[in-house]
């Protein structure tokens, strides 16, 4: 196979319908020849995944705290400690122990972000903060509602999906879910409970 930075483009002027008979007519011959399975790379899955959706523009990514934090937070409203979900959630790692200068926090513009920066860190536990962060750090495409209350090992860290602070505030109902969650995230970090 070609790689793709050898080839030039001669016209110009080559239009889609002209890429998608040429690349139709490419796979029929690899067919014709016996080829049944072609191997992608990760980055050619979400092409293709991505193909057809309106191109959103991406994110920056943002992170605040040290680190070298043992706890990193992602939060998948990108509030940070904003607001009164900011307020609630600083409350809520006071009753576990947890300064706010000792954990980091970082947004959740996409998974492959998020991963470097947890690579870099190596927290001992991943907290998910609502639905969004939750769908991006476990890759489970459920509410948090129905994946929060136990760790998933995802890709060498323990992570405890949970739901935002705002969501908190809208049904204060939740907050004991939260912290069961968050009894469980002291153990596995070695707070006392």
């Amino acid at each position: 196979m070609i790689p793709l930075e050898n080839i030039s483009i001669l016209n110009t002027s080559v239009t889609l319908p002209d890429i998608i008979d040429d690349l139709s007519g490419y796979l029929r011959c690899q067919k014709q020849m016996g080829l049944t399975r072609v191997t992608l790379s990760a980055r050619s899955l979400d092409i293709l995944a991505a193909w057809g959706r309106p191109v959103v523009p991406r994110k920056p990514f943002r992170h605040a705290g040290p680190a070298s934090s043992n706890v990193v937070l992602v939060d998948g409203a990108d509030t940070f400690f904003t607001g009164e979900a900011g307020a609630l959630l600083k409350k809520i790692l006071a009753a576990m122990k947890l300064a706010e200068d000792n954990i980091c926090l970082c947004n959740a513009p996409d998974a492959e972000q998020v991963f470097a920066f947890l690579q870099s860190v190596q927290p001992v536990v991943v907290i998910a903060l609502g639905d969004r962060a939750a769908r991006i750090v476990t890759g489970i495409q459920k509410p948090v509602a129905a994946i929060r209350g136990q760790f998933f090992e995802i890709r060498g860290f323990s992570v405890m999906p949970t739901f935002h602070p705002s969501q908190l505030l809208k049904d204060p109902g939740l907050k004991r879910s939260v912290w069961e969650d968050m009894q469980q995230v002291m153990q596995i970090n070695g707070i006392v409970s």
